[in-house]
């Protein structure tokens, strides 16, 4: 698919009215927020793959928290959400594709956008259309 094809498809689907049908939450809202461990606390969850040394004397083999400047620079962004579909539309319905003359960062960034927005619209199309065929 040529980039003037992809730039069509987006262009259709921001035109396309969206389905209001399908309740959209974030993922995130149904989690609750991990907070920070301190440093040294052994890490919650891992006890069926590192069981407890049955010797008192012998320190667990459980990995531990580590002090946050040991761990690498891209772990912080795991925290920040994904924009959502609705932030997506409004940033992509105002650009004109025909006139984009973008910097490499951005335009990586531009292509993230547009494909994490297709994804989320043709997920939100494949569930209306399972919900449609139910009935």
């Amino acid at each position: 698919m040529n980039s003037s094809s992809l730039f069509q498809t987006l262009r259709r689907t921001l035109i396309r009215p969206r389905p209001h049908s399908i309740i959209h939450r974030p993922i995130s809202a149904s989690r609750s927020p991990q907070l920070p461990l301190k440093p040294g606390t052994p890490i919650p969850g891992l006890s069926s793959i590192y069981p407890p040394s049955k010797d008192p004397n012998t320190p667990s083999a459980a990995p531990v928290a580590l002090p946050r400047e040991e761990y690498p620079d891209w772990i912080n962004d795991l925290a920040t959400p994904l924009p959502s579909v609705a932030k997506l539309r409004a940033k992509l319905e105002n650009i004109d594709f025909k006139k984009v003359d973008v910097a490499a960062e951005e335009y990586e960034e531009l292509d993230r956008d547009m494909k994490r927005y297709l994804k989320l619209t043709r997920r939100a199309r494949i569930k209306e259309n399972n919900v449609s065929r139910k009935k």
